[in-house]
């Protein structure tokens, strides 16, 4: 199933937001579905790492999806939800979902918004704040507007996110963040698991490969 922007639809008991495709919509994308290569990333809101290479590698992902090189289809995981305590990841994730029915461009600068406002240490779970969550839209030109504030306070998508985090174990993925090209894993994390291993020239250089 793939949903078109501004297309969102109930679907299994549960609003699916637009931008999505896959089993039951829970995957967010990012360009042409029609390309024929498939760029996957698997992120978590409230994980450090993820937010290295948001800051590293996100505008270098974007740009060579518009250029056709590829799709971006993005995962989310919700573990430090489930081992620390809070909601924040899922949550924020259904901030992220009203931001895909406004477009793909304002989906992807909220997601490097939100990470870039990244509460630390990851004890606190400041992005289960639905008015921190619309604190950092409004950095976003273009997305905060009636409806996407009421999506967001009114949790619109929380039981869509749930769904979405649900299906990030079928991948076989233990940690964030993780890249796939056309199924192939690409190194992103160095062996600390915390430092991003590869610049953005690097990056699109194992592309090539």
């Amino acid at each position: 199933m793939t949903q078109a922007a501004g297309n969102p639809l109930c679907h299994a008991g549960f609003m699916t937001p637009a931008n999505t495709t896959g089993p039951g919509g829970t995957t967010l994308y990012y360009g042409d579905l029609n390309r024929p290569h498939v760029l996957q990333v698997f992120l978590e809101l409230r994980d450090r790492a993820s937010r290295r290479m948001s800051e590293t590698l996100l505008e270098t992902i974007r740009k060579a999806a518009d250029d056709g090189r590829f799709v971006v289809k993005f995962h989310f995981a919700a573990t430090i939800d489930d081992t620390v305590g809070g909601i924040g990841s899922q949550r924020g994730l259904s901030a992220l979902a009203a931001a895909a029915d406004v477009g793909e461009k304002e989906f992807v600068d909220y997601l490097a918004a939100l990470f870039a406002a990244q509460p630390f240490p990851p004890v606190d779970d400041k992005f289960s704040d639905t008015s921190e969550l619309l604190a950092q839209a409004g950095k976003v030109e273009g997305l905060r507007s009636a409806e996407f504030d009421k999506k967001v306070t009114d949790n619109v998508y929380l039981n869509w996110a749930g769904e979405a985090v649900g299906t990030f174990s079928s991948f076989g993925i233990v940690g964030t963040p993780v890249v796939w090209y056309d199924g192939e894993v690409i190194p992103v994390v160095n062996a600390d698991g915390e430092s991003i291993s590869l610049t953005p020239q690097e990056f699109l250089s194992e592309l090539q490969t």
